[in-house]
């Protein structure tokens, strides 16, 4: 289900407009020639890298157009190859994978800004992407994507995602349908939907039909529907939870592990490592006994 929320924001953010560019005219050269490669635009396209107007410094002040490096406020309709931008930045469209280096430090607001790390005030109207991290208050219209972290508050319409191998969702993230992340999941995750890592969650985890955490979930876990994961320390509050191992008190109304450390409260509830008859019992089933695989690595 996370690759589905990845696959879904990398066709949003490149599916349509993966095309490079090269034009070239020489109107006073009589030997000028013209050279157009149907659907490529190239790297250094003048177009969108030369024409600025900043006053009263080159990289100092207020800017308008595809400065690639200023500091103060700066106002462009589609970044492109920008290095570094401390202030305020307006952008109003994305050029695909044609900014991923980009450094901005304060205010990044627009329709679909993009750039390599982005902190402090990230506001994106229809969905905002770095391909390395984004840190501080984070906010997209339907996603959030990152291929590094995602730090600090995030509110997104409908999926936030920390894509990269070791990626983590940090702080705390609401979400219309869901938040996914390849490493962990660290703080307060609220999601309508879904919630699922392949690594570990640490802290809370609450949506309506599902939340998944392949490796370890340390915390409060709460959805009406399915919960899973390897090993469960804390709390789970679920329609149906199911771990290898659980270590704390977790309510259903079935609960089912491989190996209890504590209690479970349900309709119907089971311990694989209880005797055979107290197994599978209802209402309540419990066991004390001490974890043999945590004494043994002590």
């Amino acid at each position: 289900m996370k690759r589905t929320f990845a696959l879904l924001f990398v066709f949003l953010l490149f599916g349509k407009y993966n095309v490079l560019a090269q034009d070239t005219i020489f109107k006073s050269d009589p030997r000028a020639t013209i050279t157009i490669q149907k659907n490529k635009i190239n790297a250094e396209d003048t177009l969108t890298t030369a024409k600025t107007l900043c006053f009263p410094l080159k990289k100092y002040g207020i800017c308008i157009g595809n400065s690639r490096e200023f500091n103060g406020i700066r106002i462009n309709l589609a970044d492109k190859n920008v290095k570094r931008i401390n202030g305020l930045n307006v952008t109003f469209w994305l050029k695909p994978l044609a900014n991923q280096n980009a450094i901005v430090n304060g205010i990044s607001v627009g329709v679909f800004p993009t750039a390599g790390s982005m902190q402090l005030i990230n506001i994106g109207l229809l969905a905002i992407g770095a391909s390395h991290n984004l840190n501080g208050l984070t906010a997209g219209g339907f996603i959030i994507g990152s291929g590094g972290n995602i730090s600090g508050l995030s509110i997104s319409g409908l999926v936030t995602m920390a894509d990269g191998a070791n990626s983590a969702v940090s702080g705390i993230a609401v979400s219309g349908i869901g938040i996914g992340a390849r490493k962990a999941i660290n703080g307060i995750a609220i999601a309508g939907f879904a919630i699922g890592t392949d690594g570990e969650i640490n802290g809370v985890a609450s949506s309506l039909t599902y939340i998944k955490c392949e490796n370890t979930f340390k915390g409060v876990a709460s959805t009406f529907g399915y919960f899973e994961t390897n090993t469960m320390l804390g709390v789970a509050i679920a329609g149906f939870t199911d771990t290898k191992k659980t270590k704390g008190v977790s309510f259903a109304l079935y609960n089912r592990t491989l190996e209890l450390h504590g209690f479970q409260f349900g309709l119907l509830n089971y311990a694989g490592n209880n005797p055979k008859f107290f197994r599978l019992l209802p209402f309540v089933n419990f066991n004390l006994s001490k974890d043999k695989n945590e004494n043994s690595s002590q």
